[in-house]
């Protein structure tokens, strides 16, 4: 059976109005635009580039935000809930085979410190690593050390950049429009599925 990758952020946790929180905490010191509620759906329908352009952060600028926003975010990962629930569709991949992991850019520590709060102590492994634009090198480094056969392993993720770096990586990929990013814009970017509801992923993956 497959190896399923799954993104962390949007995808296992529900980290957006936390991440929106803490950029808006910041706006003002760093020169950018903070954001409104009312203008959430109209970004979930954007590539990270066109986001950056309307809040107004320069490619310069960005690494400095991004850190400072996941410093902030590592003291409250451990709080946060699911994005969904998971928990049955994991189970049911496990129990036919699935090896499960995670690739996140937060601490492994505080991933699994999530994990047990949120009693998902499913995954075989957690993959931590940095990279703001660079997730397929992310990935192709994932599948290097794990040994995972390239073509073997599906990817999941609920950004557009996730559907990118994996079709990058030349890894299947699945979309999921409970994250960050609409199903409209997931589509756009062509993964080879996208699901509205965790139990979908059980006939995708398992067939």
């Amino acid at each position: 059976m497959p190896t399923i990758v799954f993104d962390f952020d949007g995808t296992i946790a529900d980290t957006l109005s936390v991440v929106i929180k803490i950029a808006n905490k910041f706006a003002d010191h760093y020169g950018y635009k903070k954001i409104p509620l009312s203008d959430l759906p109209k970004l979930r329908e954007k590539k990270p580039s066109a986001v950056l352009k309307h809040l107004g952060i320069s490619i310069f600028k960005l690494p400095i935000v991004v850190r400072k926003i996941r410093f902030e975010m590592n003291k409250e990962i451990v709080n946060l809930k699911t994005a969904v629930d998971l928990k049955d569709t994991l189970v049911h991949l496990k129990e036919n085979g699935c090896i499960l992991g995670i690739l996140t850019t937060n601490s492994r520590e505080n991933v699994t410190e999530f994990l047990k709060n949120n009693d998902l102590q499913l995954f075989d492994f957690i993959y931590s690593g940095r990279a703001v634009f660079g997730k397929s090198r992310l990935l192709k480094k994932l599948m290097k050390e794990k040994k995972i056969p390239h073509a073997d392993p599906i990817y999941i993720g609920d950004e557009i950049r996730d559907v990118e770096a994996a079709k990058k990586a030349g890894i299947k990929v699945i979309g999921v429009t409970w994250g960050y990013n609409t199903k409209t814009a997931l589509l756009t970017s062509h993964p080879d599925h996208v699901v509205e509801k965790p139990e979908e992923l059980k006939s995708i993956i398992l067939g």
